[in-house]
């Protein structure tokens, strides 16, 4: 069994619902992970906090991953022209200042970051239990 920090357990402790509004609460702060390596995989399975997050990396470089942050930055800005260059591999960092990153949520371009690192590995959609990819 995986081992949940000291940190997480005393919070756990003093998470109380009160009324509706605590609900909202508690409901919005799902995406509220911690970043302590130890944590469980308690995530949704098609989620990089779920089963889908053990994935090791294999196969790929230092300089893969920032292209792959690079990537994960213009498809989370939705801009037509660069996903068009981001497909046919003509993408340049130099795009990137392109983007508006006022507008560009956060956590998307963490779970695209971990689309295009699947995608550099081969192994995209990486979903636990799906047998064919689409």
């Amino acid at each position: 069994m995986e081992k949940i920090s000291h940190i997480a357990q005393e919070r756990a402790k003093r998470t109380t619902i009160h009324g509706p509004e605590g609900l909202a609460d508690l409901i919005m702060s799902g995406s509220a992970h911690n970043t302590d390596p130890s944590r469980p995989f308690t995530g949704q399975p098609h989620t990089d906090q779920g089963e889908r997050g053990k994935q090791e990396l294999s196969g790929i470089r230092m300089r893969d991953v920032a292209d792959c942050l690079v990537r994960s930055y213009v498809r989370a800005a939705g801009s037509d022209l660069l996903n068009d260059k981001t497909d046919n591999n003509t993408l340049t960092y130099n795009d990137v200042y392109e983007i508006d990153f006022d507008k560009i949520d956060p956590i998307t371009v963490v779970q695209n970051l971990t689309c295009e690192i699947e995608k550099m590995m081969g192994i995209f959609p990486n979903i636990p239990g799906q047998k064919e990819k689409p």
